[in-house]
């Protein structure tokens, strides 16, 4: 193959790769961090990419001067690429969402779509182009598929070398637009040296347009342009706000929102805390109710959420000895620094306060403390690395680390007029949770619901009289918890009222690896910013696997009633094999994702390496089933194995991650279980990247068409794991969790291996 052809699969795979990741990161500051984004950006991604791929590049078979089509996507791409960042920015404003305000599935797929259209579709083109220019100057013959198998490895190599590079080198050194502007460079520069193949004429043309387009690109890297469009978008994003500070970090992103001397500090787009004047009612009662119910507190641990407040409230009574305080973003501590107010200063210089830069549920898994009150500072598990603090298991790993008087403090969304459905089931969950680990609860309920949970009884009988008692005994100066306060809101009838609404709420408990404390937020706040798909959230609610097997069965059992009256069948089992290992390869992918998130917290910082990983093996298999394919002799029974692997390592993942997560608490078993997830994810890109090379041979067999068959292959590829995103992240993970998501591809992967394996010969 020649070098330029290889510089070029290099630069499309390493610039898409990037394009992809950022963009990523930055809709989900768009999305609120939410999860189930990922599943559907990335799989929005991959159905572009199958338009352009067998749209586009079913049409280059016959075309004329095709390194000149290349070079000119290759443009387009590098021009709309910036373009697409700037409207990610802005697409609150093009889809008409204001700041602040959520977005509902069906708004977050489309937006997405919207802004991941074009990239992804010149990105698949360009990988058919690739192929066709491959074959072309090989001078091989055009149903030889080693040419496709060749152009799939180094695309995929670049793909590996940009998530390194974007995870260690672009992400903390760049910001959003240096990096797509040098994406932008890289990709016109792989441009220009294709046009050396072309005539003269041309050839000088062509380089003068790509030099002058490379020129403006380095002009605005080189002269702060980059900074210009930076700002100016960041402005854009956030109307009416003064942005003082927006930074990705390894974590996520994180800003700061100045206004009148007051600092809003937001993750990926959600306020964690405003200083100095944070809210006062949440702040004081999420506090002063569980620190009174306690008979002596003297050691806490703040997970999450702490400064601008918190840990200032807990830091009045003259009891304490201790406070813990977690947040896994060093980044974010650092701006609280940056940008001190009398508060924060305050709280973190104090020399009780042990601020912690680690994950939250780490830390009590390590640490060698026992606590009076161990506060969850999230008040909602919006996203999967906050249910991991609402679940069962951690509520049994909490009452651990209780000493035995200690109180578990939890906060959800609540009301005082009205529980809806979704806000029943949300709290209804987390209840049934938090009874099935403790004997004892005790509930507040408010516009914040707070829980108590404890092994002593005491907790359950704390009133007004009590609280304000010990209020005086300590003199403390609060500015809202008076007796008249607790008088009203420790009032029985507000209990009595909540028992009376909770009637009818869900019986489910929330588990690391079925996460139904995630999917009844998620049904909550869709029921608040997209109420048209209340109807389909209830609907998934009772959603079981049955289902999924009555259809799967039913489907197979048309699929081989067909066999012998549908001509075509026979070409159709290849590309129906393909795109249900789509499927899989995507499903594998979220579910390492989804539970690396769960196990360790901190998925963000490692998903470029997870997606390498896959990558890498996605390019070892495809190498090694390239080098073999002369060498086969069987090329369907081979084909057949490879289904039957699938189908094994489908079954066999939950079963590896179940079989570790116990065990994490070990700090050798913690690291190697990071490593073990790596390897999982290259066996199963591995599993994919054998079996496409494979497949375009075989098909190969009855097509005479090199352009068309690849496009053909690639484009089920690629739609099979669009399916498999939506599905996942939308439907699977979130209601049947790591083993029913498992389950499912074994029956999708049995189908095609069923089909595949009672069809004969494909000829």
């Amino acid at each position: 193959m020649n070098k330029r052809l290889i510089f070029a699969a290099l630069a499309t795979g390493f610039s898409g790769m990037v394009v992809q990741l950022l963009l990523l990161r930055e809709l989900l500051v768009v999305f609120h961090g939410n999860d189930l984004a990922i599943g559907i950006i990335f799989a929005n991604w991959l159905a572009c990419e199958a338009l352009g791929a067998f749209f586009i590049g079913k049409r280059i078979e016959h075309a004329r001067k095709r390194i000149g089509w290349f070079i000119s996507l290759s443009i387009i791409f590098a021009l709309f690429a910036p373009l697409a960042l700037y409207m990610a920015r802005i697409v609150r404003d093009l889809v008409g969402v204001l700041p602040g305000v959520g977005m509902g599935v069906f708004s977050i797929f489309y937006s997405s779509l919207l802004i991941l259209f074009l990239p992804s579709l010149l990105h698949g083109a360009l990988f058919i182009f690739t192929c066709r220019l491959c074959a072309q100057f090989a001078r091989e013959t055009q149903k030889d598929a080693s040419s496709v198998g060749r152009v799939y490895v180094w695309e995929t190599i670049g793909h590996i070398a940009g998530a390194v590079v974007f995870t260690f080198l672009l992400i903390p050194l760049l910001h959003s637009f240096a990096i797509v502007l040098g994406m932008g460079v890289l990709t016109l520069t792989a441009s220009v040296a294709l046009a050396t193949f072309q005539s003269r004429a041309w050839k000088r043309k062509t380089i003068a347009v790509l030099m002058a387009i490379l020129m403006t690109f380095v002009f605005l890297l080189v002269g702060d342009g980059d900074e210009r469009l930076h700002y100016h978008a960041i402005a854009r994003q956030w109307p009416d706000k003064e942005v003082i500070h927006h930074q990705h970090s390894p974590y996520g992103n994180v800003a700061v929102i100045e206004r009148e001397g007051e600092y809003t500090f937001l993750t990926d787009g959600i306020p964690v805390f405003t200083t100095p004047t944070p809210d006062i009612v949440r702040v004081e009662e999420f506090v002063h109710f569980p620190m009174l119910a306690h008979p002596q507190p003297e050691n806490v641990a703040i997970l999450v959420g702490g400064a601008g407040g918190v840990i200032s409230e807990v830091l009045k009574y003259p009891t304490i000895e201790r406070v813990d305080y977690t947040e896994i973003d060093p980044l974010l501590i650092d701006l609280v620094r940056k940008y001190p107010t009398p508060l924060t200063e305050a709280e973190l210089a104090d020399p009780r306060v042990n601020t912690l830069h680690v994950d939250g549920r780490r830390f009590l898994e390590v640490t060698p403390y026992q606590y009076d009150l161990i506060f969850v500072g999230i008040a909602n598990p919006e996203n999967l690395q906050v249910n991991r603090l609402f679940t069962a298991q951690f509520a049994s790993l909490a009452k651990e680390r209780l000493r035995e008087d200690g109180i578990l403090v939890v906060s959800l969304p609540g009301s005082l007029t009205y529980l809806s459905h979704e806000l029943r089931n949300l709290n209804g969950v987390i209840i049934n949770t938090l009874e099935s680990i403790f004997p004892y609860l005790h509930i507040i309920p408010g516009y914040h619901n707070i829980f108590l949970a404890s092994t002593t009884k005491d907790v359950t009988i704390i009133d007004a009289a009590l609280l304000y008692e010990r209020l005086e005994e300590r003199q403390l100066d609060l500015r809202l918890i008076t007796r008249p306060h607790l008088e009203v809101r420790l009032a029985p009838r507000w209990l009595d009222w909540f028992s009376a609404s909770m009637y009818g709420a869900t019986e489910e408990i929330n588990h690391d690896f079925r996460p139904k404390g995630f999917f009844y937020s998620l049904a909550y706040w869709n029921a608040m910013f997209s109420p048209y798909l209340s109807d389909f959230f209830v609907w998934l609610e009772d959603l079981g696997l049955w289902l999924f097997a009555i259809v799967i069965a039913a489907w197979t059992a048309i699929l081989l009633a067909l066999r012998w009256r549908a001509v075509r069948l026979p070409k159709l089992i290849i590309p129906y094999s393909i795109a249900a290992t789509g499927f899989a390869g995507m499903a594998f992918d979220l579910l390492l994702i989804f539970a690396f998130q769960v196990l360790f917290g901190f998925v963000f910082h490692w998903i470029g390496l997870l997606l390498a990983a896959f990558m890498g093996g996605v390019a070892g298999g495809g190498l090694m089933m390239t080098t073999l394919l002369p060498h086969i002799k069987d090329d369907r029974a081979l084909f057949i194995k490879l289904e039957i692997a699938v189908v094994l390592f489908a079954a066999l993942l939950p079963l590896i991650i179940l079989a570790v997560a116990p065990h994490l608490g070990n700090a050798v078993v913690f690291v190697l279980a990071q490593v073990l997830f790596l390897l999982l994810a290259f066996f199963a890109g591995a599993l994919i990247g054998l079996k496409f090379p494979l497949a375009n041979k075989m098909y190969l067999s009855h097509s005479p068409n090199l352009s068309q068959t690849a496009g053909l292959v690639y484009s089920a590829d690629l739609l099979g794991g669009w399916s498999g995103g939506i599905a996942a992240a939308v439907v699977l993970l979130p209601v049947l969790g790591l083993v029913g998501t498992s389950l499912v591809v074994v029956m999708i992967k049995a189908s095609s291996l069923i089909v595949l394996a009672t069809s004969g010969s494909v000829k």
